[in-house]
């Protein structure tokens, strides 16, 4: 992404991503080196996770509420209290980045501290709401380029995944439209690979997130950027952006029809953050289509919001969140807000070049702008959270599932 920031949008760009180089490396490495989704977590991302919790924890009030609600919900399964059979034994996560806990965490970017998009090795929201309940999330799929794995978590959103296309960000797809870097699987195909690994159902036990819609944003603001530089009209090229959005909201409020009507029970959606507010959408190069990412947001969202009647989903107003922390930074305890805390010279230096554009995939300790940057930044990289940043939305999800009856 930092390239991205640089150079402005560009679809070439953004399908070809910077992860592109590593995938030699990968394979030679192994899918499944560098993945604890089998076994124990190391001690530095145990200590990450205590830490995350304890922040979360923290809060006083809601989160208070919140905290003690999660906390009796893990108890009575630690202890196998008999319950009348509706406790939440397992969550389950639709998506993208945002909420990827560990697709990617493979060969050389594992090796390099990498595997999530944030400061690694901290936890994203996933992961601390389902510690805090009791129901660890790991990932289901595992792998880069042509090359993966199931490994078997509820772990389903990984980054690059638009709601129903392929080609991702990242994908960098071959003359047969296969992906020959990042996974990319569309939401739609997430569902249906929970759906065959379950008996194609959901259950009243588990809690459902879903959260996507960005990367069809990126990806239609590098078509927009193509079409205008072929020739079409401004407008004409924005109306057409805006049609695709449109429907990608329309495909992600399917699937949530899709899920309920498979019997979920719990099922909360997360909405898409205001990409134009972060280091990418402010940065100089992104201005011209700076609006235009803003009038996306905003009708992905509205569309989203609507298409969920009738499935007993709640929506999560994320985007309501992310502002508040935007225009009030220091009530979060963030400290920096424009500027990345994964440094990317640090960065090319632990992958040997390979990766020049400061992707929070490859971000680790040793890669930090300044120590302790993960936990005073609200950015990883140029549209990432830090871990800081994820636990902000730890503690806004577990709120709002607590107070709409879902715990």
């Amino acid at each position: 992404m930092g390239k991205t920031q640089r150079e402005g949008l560009d679809l070439r760009q953004l399908a070809r991503n910077s992860l592109v180089p590593l995938l030699t490396a990968l394979l030679v490495s192994g899918c499944g080196s560098g993945s604890d989704s089998a076994g124990s977590a190391p001690a530095s991302a145990q200590d990450e996770m205590s830490q995350a919790v304890a922040m979360v924890a923290a809060g006083s009030g809601e989160a208070a509420q919140a905290v003690a609600a999660a906390q009796a919900v893990a108890a009575a399964g630690a202890l196998e209290v008999r319950d009348d059979g509706n406790r939440i034994r397992q969550l389950i996560v639709f998506g993208d980045s945002l909420s990827d806990v560990g697709t990617y965490k493979v060969g050389t970017i594992a090796q390099v501290g990498g595997g999530k998009f944030t400061t690694n090795p901290g936890p994203v929201w996933p992961e601390t709401v389902g510690f805090l309940l009791g129901a660890r999330v790991t990932p289901f799929r595992q792998g880069f380029g042509g090359a993966s794995q199931v490994v078997g978590g509820t772990g389903f959103a990984m980054g690059g995944a638009r709601v129903s296309q392929q080609p991702g960000i990242g994908c960098n797809p071959d003359a047969t439209g296969a992906c020959t870097a990042a996974l990319t699987i569309p939401v739609s195909q997430q569902v249906s690979d929970y759906l065959a690994a379950n008996g194609d159902r959901f259950t009243r036990n588990q809690l459902v997130f879903l959260l996507a819609g960005a990367n069809d944003i990126f990806f239609q603001l590098g078509v927009f950027q193509a079409k205008v530089a072929g020739g079409i009209p401004v407008q004409q090229a924005q109306q057409e952006a805006l049609a695709a959005i449109q429907q990608a909201a329309l495909e992600l409020a399917g699937q949530v029809h899709r899920i309920a009507g498979k019997g979920a029970t719990r099922i909360a959606v997360l909405n898409v953050p205001e990409i134009s507010d972060t280091p990418l959408g402010k940065a100089p190069a992104t201005a011209p289509v700076r609006p235009l990412i803003a009038g996306m947001v905003q009708l992905f969202n509205a569309v989203l919001a609507a298409g969920l009647n009738g499935t007993g989903a709640v929506l999560l107003d994320l985007r309501a969140e992310f502002k508040r922390v935007d225009e009030n930074p220091g009530a979060f305890l963030v400290r920096e807000i424009n500027v990345p805390a994964c440094d990317a010279a640090k960065i090319s230096a632990v992958t040997n070049g390979l990766e020049q554009g400061g992707s929070s995939l490859f971000c680790s300790r040793q890669t930090l702008v300044q120590n302790g940057a993960a936990l005073t930044y609200l950015f990883a990289d140029t549209v990432h959270p830090t871990t800081l940043g994820h636990v902000i939305f730890a503690r806004f999800v577990l709120v709002e599932v607590w107070k709409r009856g879902l715990l």
